[in-house]
């Protein structure tokens, strides 16, 4: 009798230890989500700033986004061509730069991030011939192609 009570006593202790354990690995679970989420957008920090800057260059020369952001095409001229090429490999390199951060944590939450670089591939000729030309440079943004 008292042995079949320490057994059922036991297994009981058993049973609510291993309740408490999984309520604390689904604790920790979400703890770590959460922090990766977290290291997602700290990543993302310097990509911001990088873009951030590349936009205050193009207030020294108005009609500069257009280039980017609304389909027009590589300018034909040798110094806008030059200037306009230039942004574009800036801009490739910041894109780029974020995707990969963004893949070192791949719990983070990258779907804005993507659909992003997606716009400025559909929407900038320049940014697009570049990656193409060089794919190998910018491996994750034609990745996205």
């Amino acid at each position: 009798m008292v042995t079949t009570v320490t057994a059922v006593g036991g297994l009981v202790g058993l049973v609510v230890s291993l309740v408490f354990l999984a309520l604390q690995t689904r604790a920790v679970l979400r703890q770590v989500l959460s922090s990766n989420n977290l290291a997602g957008t700290r990543v993302l920090d310097p990509t911001i700033a990088g873009l951030r800057e590349i936009h205050f260059k193009m207030l020294d020369y108005p009609g500069m986004r257009s280039y980017f952001y609304e389909g027009a095409p590589v300018p034909t001229d040798d110094s806008d061509r030059e200037r306009v090429m230039t942004f574009a490999e800036m801009m490739a390199d910041v894109l780029g730069g974020g995707l990969q951060a963004l893949e070192r944590i791949p719990e983070s939450d990258n779907d804005e991030w993507v659909s992003y670089c997606r716009f400025v591939l559909d929407q900038s000729p320049a940014v697009l011939s570049l990656v193409e030309a060089h794919p190998g440079w910018w491996s994750h943004l034609a990745a996205l192609r």
